[in-house]
């Protein structure tokens, strides 16, 4: 039974890529019929909601005049066309332009709409954390205005981001309440997604079963739902693979490959081609392996996907690897891994563009919220210097006030945007690590394992075997530290205290400084409180290591009644802090404090240098 569940897993992982990588084209094609053919995640700006007209150019005039309503739709119509072609540093701008005059029309539906673009854009670019903000947003205008079939739409998306991030409660709590809204439209098309996406992240048979026979059932009562069928009859193979029954599973992978290509579902039928190379070696058929894999690879590069291909070179690793050949298998796992750092820095130039658009809109938000500041003291002055004789005292009370006011809106304004991007400077530095340590995992460990194959296949007769096989393992085991470090993986079951004690121990047992922590907080901290206090932690115990040259560290972490008191001592050299001894490290040390609205206090002498943080927990 355990064999079946981790075969499962490895399944399940495979099947969440597949419904991810369905082709933008083949879902447009569905798009187009007034569909959304994706099975998991609609293509992005690919919209369950009202489908603005064709064609429609943004300088619409009617009779002569500008009519800002269709206007509207144009704006939709670009929006809609630059999600789907990757464009989003306009989109998103469009988007914003497209809100006002939405506003201004008192045009609620498209103001939810546009809402929900703006998610689908950022949730594309990986900033799940916005998108949800969007979702979110959108979710509680469509419910005071009682547009039920668009929440049931809202649910879906809610469900689809959180199971990006790994958050399968709140992921499985939208899915339930999508499908219950949209029953009462009986829209079957879109439960369907629902019961696709429910099945992709259980990782129990019996789960995964129940709502596989669910989405059939949906499919058997419309057969023009191909793509569907199709998402459905691969998930449907991956499962009876893991279960041990081969023959089942090679007849529908086979029957999904024969509509893929009738249909020209390129990029999914890759993907079918990709998981079908497994089946075959489940078989031994390892001649057949090499074909099928070869058109796969031909299908990705004429789709120019990178992530694909990466995928399949993978496989090409593991089949090399199944065949005994490890000099193959570790070129192709080479191969893959530049290809998927290759596609990962395009998206992060995507992210940073879409940044970059984002940040520099808001800074002529915030040009224009001064410049109407200075234009309304301009105005009062003028109308003050013209009645002082009539109400000289009233009116320049009034001026004092206004300015006031004024003066507080933009210091709020600013102070909030400067909170702003100090949380998305510590998110997007957890997610680095995330992926850092993810990349660390795949990467090094993989090709360290491969190596000890290769080691022990060669020269397990060399008279030095046992002195290679201990470096390599010795390699192997800093990497996995180094990687466990960066990604707390047992912080959100054990605890903080538990994962410092850990953190403690292992840097006594590297030999170069003994390390001490005391603390008296019992129970559990928020999610946000725990993760920030382990990275100031992580950051401040590596700079001593780094910079005091000293022999002991000591960490206090107390509770008290307005607050948490963080201390780390170290009896190094110390530092000038005149000198502006302010390196990343302490940069990200400073952010971290003020996204938590707390204090830092630095005492640095000849033989010891101590950092006093104070957290309050009214802000948290």
């Amino acid at each position: 039974m355990i064999k079946i569940k981790s075969i499962l897993l490895v399944a399940i992982i495979v099947l969440t890529y597949t419904t991810k990588g369905i082709s933008e084209e083949d879902s447009l094609a569905e798009c187009s019929k007034g569909s959304n053919s994706k099975s998991e995640y609609l293509t992005p700006g690919e919209n369950c909601f009202s489908t603005p007209h064709k064609g429609m150019p943004t300088d619409q005039k009617v009779n002569g005049k500008s009519d800002p309503v269709n206007q509207l739709e144009a704006f939709k119509t670009i929006i809609v066309s630059e999600i789907k072609t990757g464009k989003y540093a306009d989109a998103i701008n469009h988007c914003k332009q497209a809100d006002v005059l939405a506003i201004q029309l008192n045009d609620i539906e498209t103001h939810v709409d546009l809402m929900v673009y703006t998610g689908n854009i950022y949730q594309s670019t990986g900033l799940s954390f916005r998108a949800i903000d969007y979702y979110l947003q959108a979710l509680n205008v469509a419910k005071q205005s009682e547009f039920l079939r668009k929440e049931g739409d809202i649910y879906y998306y809610l469900g689809s981001v959180y199971a990006d991030i790994n958050e399968l409660k709140k992921c499985r709590e939208n899915l339930f309440a999508s499908i219950l809204k949209l029953e009462e439209f009986n829209d079957d098309r879109r439960i369907l997604k629902s019961y696709i996406l429910l099945s992709n992240i259980n990782y129990d048979i019996d789960s995964i079963a129940k709502y596989l026979v669910k989405a059939e059932e949906i499919i058997e009562k419309n057969e023009t739902l191909k793509f569907e069928k199709v998402t459905l009859l691969n998930n449907q193979a991956l499962i009876n693979k893991a279960m041990g029954n081969l023959k089942l599973s090679k007849s529908k992978y086979l029957e999904a490959i024969t509509i893929a290509k009738q249909n020209n579902f390129n990029n999914f039928l890759a993907n079918l081609y990709n998981n079908y190379a497994y089946q075959l070696m489940s078989e031994s058929n390892s001649d057949s392996v090499n074909l099928v894999l070869g058109i796969a690879i031909k299908l990705a590069k004429e789709l120019n996907d990178l992530d694909l291909e990466a995928s399949i070179y993978d496989s090409y690793s593991d089949y090399h690897a199944f065949i005994n050949d490890f000099k193959m298998s570790l070129a192709y796992k080479d191969t893959s891994i530049a290809l998927r750092d290759e596609y990962r820095n395009k998206q992060r130039i995507k992210e940073s563009l879409l940044l970059s658009a984002v940040f520099e809109s808001e800074t002529k938000e915030n040009e224009l919220l001064q410049q109407e500041n200075q234009i309304t003291r301009l105005w009062i002055f003028a109308i003050g210097f013209l009645a002082f004789f009539i109400a000289a005292f009233a009116f320049g009370l009034y001026y004092r006030q206004k300015l006031t006011l004024s003066k507080s809106k933009l210091e709020a304004f600013e102070k909030g945007k400067a909170l702003e991007l100090a949380e998305a400077l510590i998110k997007g530095q957890d997610v680095e690590r995330k992926r850092l340590a993810m990349d660390l995992h795949d990467g090094p460990v993989a090709s360290i394992g491969t190596l000890r194959f290769m080691v022990d296949a060669h020269f397990r007769n060399y008279n030095k075997y046992d002195e290679i096989t201990d470096c390599i393992l010795s390699i192997n085991k800093q990497v996995r530290e180094i990687s466990h470090r960066m990604l707390p993986t047992h912080l959100r079951e054990q605890g903080l205290l538990k994962t410092l004690e850990n953190m403690i121990e292992n840097v006594n047992k590297s030999g170069k400084f003994t390390a001490d922590f005391e603390s008296n907080i019992k129970g559990r901290l928020s999610d946000k409180l725990e993760i920030n206090i382990y990275y100031l932690i992580f950051e401040l115990i590596n700079n001593a290591i780094k910079h005091s040259n000293g022999k002991s560290i000591f960490v206090q972490l107390i509770e008290q009644d307005q607050g948490i008191n963080l201390s780390v001592e170290d009896d190094g050299q110390g530092f000038d802090q005149t000198k502006g001894h302010n390196g990343m490290g302490l940069k990200n040390i400073k952010t971290r404090i003020e996204y938590l609205g707390g204090k830092l206090e630095i005492s640095s002498e000849n033989q010891c240098t101590l950092f006093l943080i104070e957290i309050p927990l009214g802000n948290l």
